[in-house]
Formats: structure tokens, C-alpha cells, sequence
């Protein structure tokens, strides 16, 4: 019989922190992206199981929003990244992911009727690649 050492979580701020670095290095924007959106869901659910504070909430969304803005940047820049809207797409792609990471931690949604991170990413980069 084999036993799996538990590992405890991450806190907040060091997930925050590793978020920010990876996303920073990282060399493919698509990549880039769908990473940044599913750690960001994670940070999120275990924040909300641990009953975190509306502080945390409120700094979740702003390093969120900055992480994925530099995500968006980058892609347009190198050309990865052609949405229809470039100007929505700088300044209200970031936002709009944001809101559906908080969404089920702000209402208390069950997790079947929550927006899950894969579509997110998917309908995030569908609107990042329309040209």
C-alpha cells in the first residue's frame, strides 16, 4: 500500500506571486493565457474554501487583472493576439476574465453552475484571435 503525502496549499500571496513571475516569462501568449486563467480559478475556489477576506478579493482582482493585461499586451504586440477590438481587448478582456473568477466566490455558486476555467480560455482567446 502506497501513502500520498499531503502537501499543504498555497497561501494566497505566494500563489499571487508565482502567478505574476510565470506569466511574466512566459514565452507563448496563447500559453500564457490559458495558464494564468486556470491558476487564477484555483487561487480563487481555495481562497473562497478558506473563507478569505474582501481584502483578498479585492487584491485577487487587481493582480489578476494586471497579470492577464500583460498576458493581452503582449499578444497584441507580437501579432498572436488580432481581435476585432483592440481597444475592448486592452482594457476590458482583463476585467471581463476577472469577473467570471470572482463570479462564483462573490454569489456562492455551486460548482455546476459556475463558468469553469477551460471556457474561459476558450471564449477569451476565440475573441483575442478574430481578425
Amino acid at each position: 500500500m502506497t501513502t500520498t503525502r499531503l502537501i499543504p496549499p498555497v497561501s494566497f500571496e505566494a500563489a499571487l506571486a508565482a502567478l505574476e513571475r510565470s506569466s511574466e516569462s512566459h514565452g507563448d501568449p496563447t500559453t500564457a493565457l490559458r495558464e494564468a486563467v486556470d491558476a487564477l480559478w484555483t487561487i480563487a475556489a481555495q481562497a473562497a474554501r478558506e473563507g478569505a477576506f474582501a481584502s483578498d478579493r479585492v487584491e485577487l482582482m487587481q493582480r489578476g487583472k494586471r497579470v492577464l493585461s500583460v498576458i493581452i499586451r503582449r499578444g497584441l504586440a507580437s501579432g498572436a493576439f488580432r481581435p476585432r477590438c483592440r481597444t475592448w481587448t486592452e482594457q476590458g478582456l482583463a476585467h471581463a476574465l476577472m469577473a467570471g473568477v470572482s463570479a462564483r466566490w462573490v454569489f456562492g455558486l455551486p460548482q455546476e453552475r459556475s463558468l469553469r476555467a477551460g471556457a474561459a480560455a476558450d471564449a477569451a482567446l476565440e475573441v483575442l484571435r478574430r481578425s
